[in-house]
């Protein structure tokens, strides 16, 4: 469950766009009612799998699977065309990306290792910014959140790592 992280391809050993029946047949799993009843520090070698299908107050409709491992690894899959769209992983996730990056790291060492910039974006997230040829451009594929609500900057580069997303 701690492979390497990489973008728009995969996390935890597992490989984005997998159809959710697929998930389903090969791995040993138990359907949960609530969010909260997924979210432990332990699932037995079990998948906790949580069904949002609901109209939000704003009037959006959700329809999403959510698969739960040890509170380490979360996999989510549409629930329109059931293919795995994104894999967060977190916690004691210890995987890295870029060889670099791992849970708890500063988000700077991409920075200072890699020479990525970062764009603040909604949900509060830090996408990648590029360090090759096109220095604004969006590295597509991955997100990550820190235990700062601010974007990256000079003053706040003490940023911790506590989530990194890898999605179609």
């Amino acid at each position: 469950m701690d492979g390497d992280i990489v973008p728009a391809t995969m996390a935890a050993g597992i490989e984005l766009g997998i159809s959710f029946d697929f998930f389903k047949r090969h791995t040993r799993n138990i359907l949960k009612k609530t969010k909260e009843e997924c979210s432990t520090d332990y699932t037995n070698n079990f998948w906790f799998i949580f069904r949002r299908n609901e109209l939000t107050i704003g009037g959006f409709y959700i329809n999403d699977i959510y698969c739960y491992w040890d509170d380490n690894v979360v996999l989510e899959f549409s629930g329109d065309i059931p293919i795995l769209t994104a894999i967060h992983v977190s916690n004691k996730y210890s995987g890295k990306l870029f060889n670099v990056l791992t849970i708890g790291s500063r988000l700077d060492l991409l920075k200072s290792k890699l020479g990525f910039g970062f764009y603040y974006g909604p949900g509060d997230v830090h996408y990648l910014l590029s360090s090759l040829s096109k220095p604004d451009e969006i590295v597509e594929g991955v997100f990550i959140r820190t235990n700062y609500l601010l974007p990256y900057s000079e003053e706040y580069q003490e940023q911790l790592v506590e989530t990194i997303t890898v999605y179609l």
